[in-house]
């Protein structure tokens, strides 16, 4: 499947690819939106706090994002092109799986850094103001983001597959799985059965009640996967275990 996308890029120009990175990311995007606004319909949802208002300045700074995101992209795909980053065009179900799992772990782990240190580090702790002017959420909060910190993410993961061969579907369903994370993340409301909030909590893993307490408590609870390096590291806000 991925094996005549490849070979589309292969051939592509700088114009074919960015228009290529722009539909990709703007799909992402609109999905993001989608999806965030299909879960606030949710019956059982539990509020978590009151929608955080969307300003234009929301806005224009999420699509900001979106074209910081499609530049890592060409960039990313320029470095394949020139031999820096190795993709495999066909993969079995099982290697695929755990490239997904290996990725995400660590992802989790450079983004956990890379979260606390722009959080406690006088510079970047100003690159990150912007997002925690959210101090509640709504579907832009992904996305509002300083074009620092949106390049930053995306170079750390570039950087990643410099260093480690993946597929090319591995990586396409790894950056399905962040954007979902991220979008379920940022929501101001609990969308997950009680028994099933449960179950995510003893598997260490991120959810909208995680992240919603870090936007609260901006000192506390740095991971995006999983609570694994807050544990660790003892920076768990005291009433994500209960």
């Amino acid at each position: 499947m991925m094996k005549p996308i490849l070979e589309t890029f292969e051939h592509a120009g700088i114009l074919e690819i960015t228009v290529y990175g722009l539909i990709i990311n703007f799909g992402i995007y609109f999905c993001s939106l989608g999806l965030y606004s299909a879960l606030n319909h949710f019956p059982w949802k539990q509020r978590l706090g009151d929608q955080q208002p969307i300003l234009q300045s929301d806005l224009i700074l999420s699509i900001i994002t979106v074209f910081c995101n499609t530049a890592v992209f060409i960039l990313g795909v320029y470095l394949w092109k020139y031999g820096f980053i190795k993709l495999d065009k066909d993969s079995g179900f099982i290697q695929v799986a755990v490239e997904v799992l290996l990725l995400t772990l660590i992802m989790d782990l450079l983004m956990y850094v890379f979260h606390r240190s722009v959080h406690f580090l006088r510079h970047f702790k100003q690159i990150h103001e912007r997002h925690h002017e959210h101090e509640s959420t709504n579907l832009l909060s992904l996305f509002v983001l300083h074009p620092i910190e949106s390049i930053g993410f995306g170079l750390m993961m570039l950087g990643v597959l410099l260093v480690f061969p993946f597929s090319a579907i591995g990586i396409s369903l790894y950056l399905v799985l962040n954007s979902l994370w991220g979008t379920i993340g940022h929501l101001n409301h609990s969308v997950l059965p009680r028994s099933w909030l449960k179950l995510a909590k003893k598997g260490y893993l991120c959810t909208s009640e995680f992240h919603y307490l870090h936007h609260q408590n901006p000192g506390y609870n740095f991971g995006f996967y999983t609570s694994i390096w807050d544990l660790i590291f003892k920076t768990i806000h005291p009433s994500s275990g209960k």
